[in-house]
């Protein structure tokens, strides 16, 4: 496994390509691996008309069409950089990483065009219509300089929250984005194969969804089934009819699928793995999640894992079965340790800071030094990356997720982990997702569970007595209190910066 080289050698080498497979599919048209390989070199031979070198930016700001695809891997051909942007950024938000990036060439669709039509003045734009397969603006051009690589050039700019909670452009090699997929998928064994299908609706824009979704997918010949939009009716339809076998997703959409009535029977019968990441997996969605698949004679189970855009997504992964509050092992080549403030590593089952070793880190922080220099840290002659993630591990490995550090509450001088909180909160099965958030009185801290259902006082006195048996005293939420709806983030997480602020608010 040669990761020391271009994404698209090391995508087109990992497994050969029979020119005959099917590689992408978006609704009705299909494209094998012939005309995709076609593809790629006639637009990495249009970028290079319009002036596209090595180290230059091309920002992708497309949903999951196979415009995306194609640009992504004729991008590396040539050694520029694709900047993975959201295809519904605010005009503004937009404008700044443009200002910020200084893009060769962008590429844009109907669902932004007239919004990024000031932002692009001066800049080549290619039009990808979601409707037709086309590439407007894109020069027809038969010749192109492939820029040869060993890897280590940077390959993708992915926004991120970054470590420490503020936003981030992370700046990723094609050696990392390599060393993910290969570590990925010699962890996995023959889960991730050729006659399988993947559904690809994960924004491309989201670390999981690039790398593990197109990448790692599109190395052991999977079909790509691509989904730009999530509707949870039309995905059922999408993976009875392409035969979908696999799904990586945010449990927020897994939830989602469990609600919608079509999700059972035949049309779901084809599923055999369904990996989660993002957000916390509560043993109630997974207990669903089991049952509906048991019911529908699929062998899909829901595998909970971790990562960050910092190690192009995941490093660690259920591998052995669902186990309560767990995510799994550090897949392979990701070395772990737990670590207190003075970065001294902690003794087993403490929690601590978790900080990664691994092939496929970061580069850096686009223009931040500073925030480059405070997250990768040098010990014991390795590099290691600080996630700004508390976890503690047992014995055989298993590591636990108890929360951002930065969500933090001290409760009587008493270490409390929100996460935690709200996974003991989810086991009575009543509440789906839920969120605690520090609350203060008269300058005293406590814990306050805010949920989206309408809970009756005997419900919330069974939580809390719940929580109390399972927890220590101090993570007894003194209040419980309703939200409407729970604000979101671009991939369906709660925010729970939002609703931490929204409480801040009434601090006196």
């Amino acid at each position: 496994m040669n990761i020391n080289t271009s994404i698209f050698n090391f995508m087109r080498d990992f497994h050969k390509k029979d020119d005959n497979r099917l590689a992408v599919v978006r609704g009705s048209r299909k494209i094998k691996y012939e005309e995709f390989f076609r593809e790629i070199d006639r637009v990495a031979a249009g970028l290079f008309a319009l002036g596209v070198r090595h180290g230059d930016v091309v920002m992708i700001a497309l949903p999951n069409i196979i415009q995306s695809v194609v640009a992504v891997y004729a991008v590396a051909k040539l050694g520029a950089i694709a900047s993975m942007i959201h295809p519904k950024l605010s005009e503004e938000q937009f404008a700044k990483s443009v200002k910020k990036q200084s893009p060769k060439v962008v590429f844009v669709s109907e669902v932004n065009l007239k919004e990024y039509k000031n932002a692009c003045k001066g800049i080549k734009t290619v039009f990808c219509s979601m409707l037709r397969y086309s590439y407007v603006g894109l020069p027809r051009a038969t010749e192109y300089d492939v820029y040869a690589t060993d890897g280590d050039d940077a390959m993708f700019i992915m926004h991120s929250g970054g470590t420490s909670g503020e936003p981030k452009d992370v700046v990723i090699s094609h050696k990392a984005a390599n060393a993910m997929a290969g570590n990925l998928l010699m962890s996995l064994g023959d889960k991730f194969y050729g006659d399988n299908a993947m559904l690809v609706v994960l924004p491309m824009f989201h670390g999981f969804g690039l790398c593990v979704g197109v990448h790692a997918a599109a190395c052991t010949n999977m079909a790509l089934i691509l989904e730009p939009v999530f509707k949870p009716k039309k995905i059922v339809e999408s993976i009875a009819k392409n035969h979908v076998t696999t799904i990586v997703a945010v449990p927020r959409m897994v939830q989602l699928l469990l609600q919608e009535k079509g999700f059972s029977g035949k049309a779901i019968a084809t599923l055999k793995d369904v990996f989660v990441g993002g957000d916390s997996v509560g043993p109630e969605l997974v207990k669903e999640f089991d049952e509906r698949m048991k019911e529908a004679g699929a062998k899909a189970t829901l595998s909970p894992g971790y990562g960050l855009s910092e190690t192009v997504s995941v490093c660690a992964l259920t591998l052995d079965g669902y186990r309560e509050g767990s995510l799994g092992f550090a897949i392979k080549d990701v070395d772990t340790r737990i670590v207190d403030d003075d970065l001294n590593t902690v003794k087993v089952g403490e929690a601590g800071e978790l900080l990664l070793s691994t092939p496929q880190m970061m580069l850096g922080y686009l223009n931040d030094e500073e925030a480059t220099n405070k997250t990768l840290v040098i010990m014991d002659g390795k590099k290691w990356l600080r996630t700004g993630d508390l976890f503690r591990v047992d014995e055989e490995g298993h590591l636990y997720f108890l929360g951002r550090k930065k969500r933090l509450i001290k409760v009587s001088g008493m270490n409390i982990f929100p996460n935690e909180i709200e996974r003991v909160a989810q086991e009575l099965g009543f509440i789906k997702d839920c969120v605690v958030i520090e609350s203060r009185k008269d300058g005293k801290s406590y814990i306050k569970l805010l949920v989206e259902e309408d809970l009756t006082l005997d419900e919330q006195s069974k939580i809390k007595a719940h929580i109390g048996k399972r927890l220590s005293h101090w993570s007894i939420p003194r209040d419980i209190e309703r939200v409407e709806k729970f604000p979101r983030t671009q991939v369906g997480k709660v925010d729970v910066k939002a609703l931490q602020q929204a409480e801040e608010a009434h601090w006196s």
